[in-house]
């Protein structure tokens, strides 16, 4: 029979503590190991589970072109998170920079990273989307504003009545209304918690926006003022129902103004009466207001609704041609006429004697 510990020998010794052994470089990559999963740790509590000591809540708004160190800063700045260097740091480690939503949020202070992030991929914003119809005046904004809940629209007549930052808003003749056709008509992403002033400067920045250079400059060399291509915009838009038909209008209205004949705009008649008369009478061509362009020559002191583009670029295309009147058929499309009584026969032809 072999002898057992001549039958082990040939094995290595076991120890019951084998790390007594580890070389240098072993204890340095274990070392390595541990302040890694320290550092995963506490990467993860201050993004899951680390708060600011805030309880309240604050508006947060995150433009579309907002950088993510802009909403990180913000969210800080806030009182949202704590650290806007972490929640930029996890945004890379994540991906979901791009999926952040733009808008206007409501937000808890005293978030964790995590939830920030989550609010904001959300897209459930405290801001409405509202529409501004072309030709649409102050007080028929006000009532947009007013359907989709907007804190301020109580007070926008009043203040669009009463505030005009731009300079081309103001023509010689004061207007009633100083933000009436200077407000332009679009889709808005509005937060609720605006006030009437915010919202004047919202629209006004846009109209700012579109009235461009190249406008600018095809209205200077038309001896034009903004103020008088916006106000005579707002009249083609009210007046045309097609978009064939706004710069024949304009034409119209440009050659009127040429040989100092009264405009004669039933919009403008409509405007100064407040609210809209499906027919307007020969007594309404006589009311006493320095909107009635039956009895005031030249143009009215401004604006009487916001103007589309389609309007103020009919107004820059168009020139003082032949025709002095139109009448609108049935269908809302215009016939143009160079006399009176050419007018007056295609009145009768459309509408009986």
């Amino acid at each position: 029979m072999q002898d057992r510990k001549t039958e082990d020998a040939g094995e290595p010794e076991k120890r019951p503590f084998p790390w007594k052994n580890w070389s240098r470089k072993e204890w340095s990559r274990l070392a390595a190991c541990l302040c890694l999963v320290i550092l995963l740790a506490a990467g993860y509590y201050f993004y899951a589970f680390d708060r600011i000591g805030l309880h309240g809540s604050a508006m947060v708004d995150v433009p579309a072109n907002s950088t993510g160190r802009d909403i990180a800063d913000t969210l800080e700045k806030k009182g949202i998170i704590r650290s806007s260097t972490l929640f930029r740091l996890y945004s890379r480690i994540l991906g979901s920079g791009k999926s952040l939503q733009s808008g206007t949020y409501r937000m808890k202070q005293g978030l964790t990273v995590r939830e920030a992030m989550t609010e904001l991929r959300s897209g459930k914003t405290e801001s409405v989307f509202v529409t501004v119809p072309e030709g649409y005046t102050v007080h028929q904004i006000a009532s947009l504003l007013k359907e989709a809940g907007i804190k301020g629209a109580d007070d926008f007549e009043e203040e669009a009545a009463s505030y005009g930052p731009l300079k081309y808003q103001y023509g010689p003749t004061a207007a009633a209304v100083k933000g009436e056709g200077f407000l332009f008509p679009d889709t808005y992403n509005i937060p609720k918690e605006y006030t009437a002033r915010q919202i004047c400067d919202l629209m006004y920045k846009r109209t700012d926006t579109m009235l461009t250079g190249d406008i600018r400059q095809k209205a200077e060399k038309k001896h034009m003022t903004l103020h008088d291509l916006m106000t005579l915009a707002s009249m083609v838009e009210r007046e045309a129902r097609f978009k064939e038909d706004q710069v024949p209008i304009a034409s119209v209205m440009l050659k009127r103004l040429q040989i100092g004949m009264p405009l004669q705009i039933d919009a403008t008649i409509q405007y100064a009466l407040g609210s809209p008369k499906e027919e307007l009478t020969i007594a309404d061509t006589q009311i006493d207001s320095p909107y009635n362009t039956y009895t005031h020559n030249g143009l009215p002191p401004g604006p009487i609704g916001s103007p589309g583009m389609d309007a103020i670029e009919a107004v820059l295309d168009a020139e003082p041609g032949e025709y002095l009147y139109y009448v609108a058929q049935a269908d809302g499309h215009h016939v143009f006429t160079k006399s009176y009584e050419e007018h007056q026969a295609e009145t009768e032809t459309i509408y009986g004697k």
